[in-house]
């Protein structure tokens, strides 16, 4: 039996949690897949396993629609991930698994687990890249695949964090994937070039407390990690040309 990772903090009023993956295979997979809920970590409770989606997409039906919609869109951020060798793989695939789900403010995170056990699944059978398109990150197909099915839920996993320079001496920092859980991404501004590990840490501890179910909005103080104070406000997206969320963001200064 697997048990839902539980959202310890949680708070109701939040958004729709989304998670799309898309696995990319150079071979067809078995269909139907034999996804296992001990082997692969799919939850025995809850609307995740209800919520998810798999859609194959193959090349051959439409091969421009495949190259601009599948491919294209994510070589760069493959070749950034997971080096050139990778990327020339994924111009190679014929075949594109979408894995998806939407969830009305989940009060626990199973519709991530099944999505992960579903892409492990599928990773298992021969699929070489997993894209996580919310989190801006690409994973081998080999790493899906050796994901512990009993795993504890580990927030680095589902959230990326960038830097970019925002000034002579500064940097931006933000968040993308924390529309898994239904809330809003983070965006640092201002961020001194020396302060940069800081600001990781505290997009760590503020990420991990809205996976948690916690919720920020505007005009909530929120404690960082050096027992600084900070207020939320929504991130006016005029307010840095470098910072690129989707959606409602929450900054915090």
């Amino acid at each position: 039996m697997v048990a839902p990772w539980i959202r310890d903090g949680y708070v109701p009023g939040g958004g729709t949690a989304q998670i799309a993956l898309i696995a990319l295979s150079t071979a067809r997979l078995p269909d139907p897949l034999p996804v296992s809920r001990k082997q692969h970590g799919m939850p025995d409770e809850g609307d995740g396993p209800e919520a998810i989606a798999l859609v194959a997409r193959d090349r051959a039906e439409d091969p421009r629609w495949f190259e601009e919609q599948v491919i294209g869109p994510f070589t760069e951020l493959i070749a950034s991930d997971l080096g050139e060798a990778a990327a020339a793989r994924a111009l190679t695939a014929e075949h594109a698994y979408v894995i998806e789900a939407q969830l009305a403010d989940p009060d626990d995170l199973g519709h991530i687990q099944a999505a992960w056990a579903l892409a492990k699944c599928v990773c298992e059978e021969g699929a070489a890249i997993v894209i996580d398109v919310y989190a801006a990150r690409a994973h081998l197909g080999a790493e899906v695949a050796a994901l512990a099915p009993d795993r504890a839920f580990d927030v680095m996993h589902e959230v990326t964090f960038f830097f970019d320079e925002d000034g002579e001496d500064t940097m931006a920092a933000w968040s993308l994937g924390l529309v898994k859980f239904g809330r809003p991404d983070l965006v640092l501004l201002g961020v001194p070039k020396a302060g940069a590990t800081e600001a990781a840490v505290l997009l760590r501890d503020v990420a991990a407390m809205l996976a948690a179910g916690e919720r920020v909005e505007p005009g909530d103080a929120v404690a960082g990690p050096d027992g600084r104070t900070l207020v939320a406000e929504a991130f006016d997206p005029s307010s840095s040309s470098v910072v690129a969320v989707e959606g409602a963001a929450i900054v915090l200064r």
